[in-house]
């Protein structure tokens, strides 16, 4: 088994939340569709949030938290999922949404492993709020998502009848 040090966890992770974020601002610009362009706009603004979460970490560094090693674990099986992830142009509300929660469930999936696998106590409670944090997006994406349906319902009579 590996080991690494949180620091190189995260930023891992960090590449990850890049390569999101890279993915929606295309399909916000190019998208044809002002629900989906909506969403990724919505999704974008959380992987902003992250980053800044990631900066604030930067103050572990004096708790010994990012210097800790770790072994880790899922590597593989996280990148495997990532990388299965494809964001196109052209997708709807509801293959964007999909893609967002899959690619959230990576992330709390290795979030758990890390948070499991720790002894270190400061180094728990950072995963762990990672993983409530990413849970929290998919409980709000899931809310916005339905407020979005509403709202595409409400105004689908009137927009026909025009």
């Amino acid at each position: 088994m590996a080991y690494r040090k949180v620091e190189d966890i995260l930023g891992l992770v960090e590449s990850f939340h890049k390569r999101m974020r890279q993915a929606l601002e295309r399909v916000e610009v190019e998208s044809r569709s002002e629900s989906v362009e909506w969403l990724s706009k919505e999704l974008r603004v959380h992987e902003l949030h992250w980053q800044a979460a990631l900066n604030g970490y930067g103050k572990r560094v004096a708790e010994g938290v990012l210097d800790t090693w770790l072994q880790y674990i899922p590597d593989e099986d996280v990148r495997e999922q990532l990388d299965s992830i494809r964001v196109q142009r052209d997708m709807t509300l509801d293959e964007l949404n999909d893609m967002n929660i899959r690619f959230r469930q990576a992330l709390i999936q290795l979030y758990e492993s890390l948070a499991n696998g720790s002894s270190a106590p400061r180094v728990k409670e950072l995963f762990e709020q990672l993983l409530e944090y990413e849970k929290s997006v998919i409980a709000d994406q899931s809310q916005k998502s339905r407020e979005s349906d509403l709202v595409d319902a409400d105004s689908l009579p009137r927009s026909q009848s025009s």
